[in-house]
């Protein structure tokens, strides 16, 4: 592959950030039950692996988004940047965890996923959905969206537990629901990014 310095960026920092998101909160629910203070304990770095999922997305999909606008770029770089690291200190000084701050956490990942999206719109606004959908991959950002939206309102609704009490103690519950559209999205979001490589790759030039 021929990757430039830009590419490296965007597919490092958007493979990187989703890597450690997953591993982080898989070692979390492994050791969750160790005792009371591990599970606080590791429960706010799962919570700082989301914050850093949304970075490395937010991130990578600035660079191509707004590939022919440097300041823009840089400016939904440090929007990104500001927004998960006030998310991380939000939802720490919170405790992290906790059935009471469920819909807390619920607002502030779907207000850090919508900073996130910012230069989506940047790069759909200026050509257009069409050109957009062939320039950055409009299309797979919006199923990202949708399916992290989804998840989301899954998490804080209780969605299906609450209809069903005790059917979905094991499997089927919205927390596992939630987290299979997290990496649904991901795939998603690497689509949208393999689109936007292929697109600068053949037309270079602003």
């Amino acid at each position: 592959l021929d990757l430039t310095t830009g590419d490296k960026f965007a597919f490092g920092i958007s493979i990187t950030a989703a890597t450690l998101c997953f591993g982080l909160s898989t070692t979390f629910y492994t050791l969750r039950s160790h005792s009371y203070n591990v599970y606080h304990r590791w429960g706010r770095i799962d919570i700082f692996g989301i914050c850093l999922l949304a970075l490395g997305g937010g991130s990578s999909a600035t660079y191509y988004a707004a590939f022919c606008d440097p300041i823009a770029q840089r400016v939904y770089w440090g929007l990104n940047a500001s927004a998960a690291l006030a998310s991380a200190v939000v939802l720490f000084d919170t405790g992290g965890g906790g059935n009471r701050m469920r819909t807390l956490r619920g607002g502030v990942f779907s207000a850090l996923a919508l900073t996130a999206m910012l230069p989506i719109f940047h790069g759909i606004g200026k050509p257009g959905w069409s050109r957009a959908c062939i320039e950055i991959g409009a299309q797979w950002y919006l199923a990202e969206g949708l399916v992290l939206l989804f998840g989301v309102s899954m998490f804080v609704g209780r969605l299906p537990e609450r209809l069903s009490p005790g059917s979905f103690d094991v499997w089927g519950h919205s927390h596992q629901r939630h987290h299979i559209c997290a990496v649904i999205g991901q795939a998603f979001h690497v689509a949208a990014l393999v689109v936007g490589y292929r697109f600068r790759h053949a037309y270079p030039k602003c």
